[in-house]
C-alpha cells in the first residue's frame, strides 16, 4: 500500500522534472514567482521541489509563502536558492506540476546589477517594460539604468512600467535595470530586473542548451591534485549580442572565488552551421577536502533567457590491491 501511494505522489511531480522557468535575485530583495498557469479556476500548490514539503500561506511574519498563482520571498535569503514546484489541480480531478529554479546571488555594497538577472527582449520598439512589475500590487519604479549607469536626458520618457526611448540608434541595445519598491504590511522592499533591449539584430537566438556537463552530475577527483570542469553551451545562431557562459562556486560568481586556487578562462566560437558556443573551463589547481562540500554551477544565458547545471565531486575510489 505504501508503495502505491509512493508512486502517486511521483507520478505527481515527475511532470515538473523540467525546468519551466527560471528567476534570480540580489540578497534582500522581493521577489515573487508566478506559476505558469492561466486557469484561474485551478487551485495551486506549492512545495519544495527536493524535500516536497509544502509552504504554507501567508501568516503573520511569513517570509516565504504562497497565495494562489504566486510564491512570495519578502525578503530573499541566500538560502532560498533552489527549485520549487507548482502543483495545479485542475476543477476535473487532473493535476499538472511545473517546476521553477530560484537562484538568489549575493549582495554586495557598490555592486552593479548581475548582467544573469535577464528576462528576454519584448519589444525593439522604443519601449521596454519593467519585468515582472505586474506581479507587484501598487509599485513605484524609482529608477531605470543603462548598462549599470542611471538613464537621464530628454530622449527617455517613464510611465510605469514602461520606459519609452525617441530617437532610436545602435547606442541604445544594452541591458536595462528597473529599479522600483513594493510596499507590504508597512514595510518597504527594493526590487530590480534586468532586460535585454536589442534595435537591430542579425542573428538567432534559441534557447539556452548546456551540452555537457549533465545536472546534478558527479565527477571523481583526487585530492591533491589539479582538476578542471569544463562546461559547453549553445547560445544562438551567429554571434550573440547577450553571451555568457560561466562558472560558480558555492553560487558565488568564480571571479569572486579564492583567486589563488581557482582559474576561469571562457570562449566563444561558431560551429560549421554558424552555431554560436559558449565554453567556460574552471580549473582547481589544488583539490581539497573543502572541494568535496563545494558545489559548482555552469551558468548559460543569452537574450531569451538562462539556465544552470550543477556538479559535485566525490573521491575516486581506490582499486584494491
Amino acid at each position: 500500500m505504501m508503495m502505491y501511494v509512493h508512486l502517486i505522489f511521483l507520478s505527481i511531480f515527475l511532470p515538473a522534472s523540467v525546468i519551466s522557468e527560471s528567476y534570480d535575485a540580489i540578497e534582500g530583495e522581493a521577489l515573487v514567482v508566478r506559476c505558469p498557469e492561466n486557469d484561474l479556476s485551478a487551485k495551486v500548490t506549492w512545495y519544495h521541489t527536493d524535500t516536497r514539503k509544502r509552504i504554507p500561506e501567508e501568516e503573520e511574519g511569513s517570509r516565504v509563502f504562497s497565495k494562489e498563482l504566486f510564491l512570495w520571498f519578502l525578503p530573499t535569503s541566500l538560502e532560498d536558492s533552489g527549485n520549487y514546484t507548482c502543483l495545479i489541480n485542475y476543477p476535473d480531478g487532473s493535476k499538472k506540476g511545473r517546476k521553477m529554479n530560484v537562484q538568489v546571488h549575493p549582495y554586495k555594497r557598490g555592486m552593479c546589477f548581475p548582467s544573469r538577472i535577464l528576462y528576454a527582449n519584448e519589444t525593439r520598439k522604443g519601449k521596454i517594460s519593467c519585468p515582472t512589475f505586474k506581479n507587484y500590487e501598487n509599485a513605484t519604479i524609482i529608477q531605470w539604468y543603462k548598462d549599470c549607469r542611471p538613464l537621464q536626458g530628454e530622449r527617455y520618457f517613464m510611465h510605469d512600467p514602461y520606459i519609452f526611448i525617441e530617437n532610436l540608434n545602435k547606442e541604445d541595445d544594452g541591458y536595462y535595470t528597473c529599479q522600483f519598491t513594493y510596499t507590504h504590511r508597512g514595510k518597504v522592499f527594493n526590487v530590480s530586473a534586468t532586460r535585454i533591449f536589442i534595435s537591430e539584430a542579425k542573428h538567432s537566438s534559441l534557447p539556452v542548451e548546456i551540452l555537457f556537463p549533465k545536472d546534478e552530475d558527479v565527477k571523481e577527483v583526487e585530492l591533491g591534485t589539479a582538476f578542471s570542469l569544463k562546461c559547453q553551451a549553445r547560445l544562438g545562431i551567429k554571434k550573440q549580442p547577450i553571451a555568457v557562459v560561466t562558472w560558480d562556486v558555492n553560487k558565488i560568481p568564480a571571479e569572486y572565488a579564492d583567486e589563488e586556487k581557482i582559474h576561469q578562462e571562457i570562449i566563444y566560437f561558431e560551429g560549421q552551421h554558424q552555431e554560436y558556443y559558449g565554453e567556460a573551463t574552471l580549473t582547481i589547481s589544488n583539490i581539497e577536502h573543502t572541494d568535496l562540500q563545494s558545489s559548482f554551477t555552469c551558468v548559460a544565458m543569452n537574450e531569451m533567457g538562462n539556465t544552470r547545471s550543477t556538479v559535485t565531486l566525490r573521491l575516486k575510489e581506490k582499486c584494491p590491491q
